[in-house]
């Protein structure tokens, strides 16, 4: 039984975007590296989470197995529940990566592979107010996304936010559901269009809806 003590807050970023991981890349490919990695960067942050006290743990992860299991063990030895919990990494309309798994529409059937730890973690959120953020590119963003978030509140039982946008330091169309509603956001925020056709996500800035910055450590609870 969970103890009756304030809830966790926990941090996840992917610590497979390293210096290294793209070097070998670009040798592989015979090309220059695209990107020196952002998991040192994401590590940095985690601390600043920390001394802010917003966060009361973190953790580098590799895979979405990883991290789900983490989380729920995390409330299993503390004896206490998860208030909120985000995640930092590479995503896309419809999904977030962490490593070469993907949290997405399938991955939140009742029969995938991270079904178990999925269920694990839900009984270990403090319900419908819990947080789950998804601090990456563009995965509430065209049709898929806005699908998409309403099925991980669903599936969750808990408050889950994302962006439409590509974020970095500015985190634009930041947007949050609880289990039962639909977005209410365009299907256009955040895209790209060419005539009628999407053809890729616009990037962050100050002047774009609900934006936030990477210092924020929630998001505005009207959003």
């Amino acid at each position: 039984m969970i103890k009756h003590q304030s809830p966790l807050k926990l941090v996840v970023f992917d610590a497979t975007d390293t210096p290294r991981a793209h070097v070998r890349g670009a040798i592989a490919e015979g090309a220059a590296p695209r990107s020196m990695g952002l998991s040192p960067i994401w590590w940095m942050g985690t601390w600043m989470h920390r001394l802010l006290r917003a966060a009361d743990a973190t953790l580098g992860a590799r895979s979405w197995e990883e991290a789900l299991a983490w989380a729920a063990s995390m409330a299993e030895s503390r004896n206490r529940s998860i208030g909120s919990i985000q995640f930092w990494g590479h995503g896309a309309w419809g999904y977030m990566a962490l490593g070469r798994s993907r949290l997405d529409h399938a991955s939140l059937g009742s029969d995938h592979a991270m079904a178990a730890a999925i269920d694990r973690l839900r009984e270990h959120l403090t319900g419908p107010e819990a947080r789950f953020w998804l601090r990456c590119c563009s995965a509430f963003g065209g049709q898929s996304g806005r699908a998409f978030a309403g099925q991980l509140a669903a599936r969750l039982g808990c408050r889950v936010a994302g962006h439409t946008y590509v974020i970095g330091f500015w985190q634009s169309g930041t947007h949050s559901l609880r289990p039962g509603e639909s977005a209410t956001w365009s299907p256009r925020e955040g895209v790209r269009m060419e005539g009628e056709r999407a053809i890729g996500a616009l990037t962050s800035s100050a002047t774009e809806p609900n934006t936030v910055t990477c210092l924020r450590v929630d998001w505005p609870d009207e959003w």
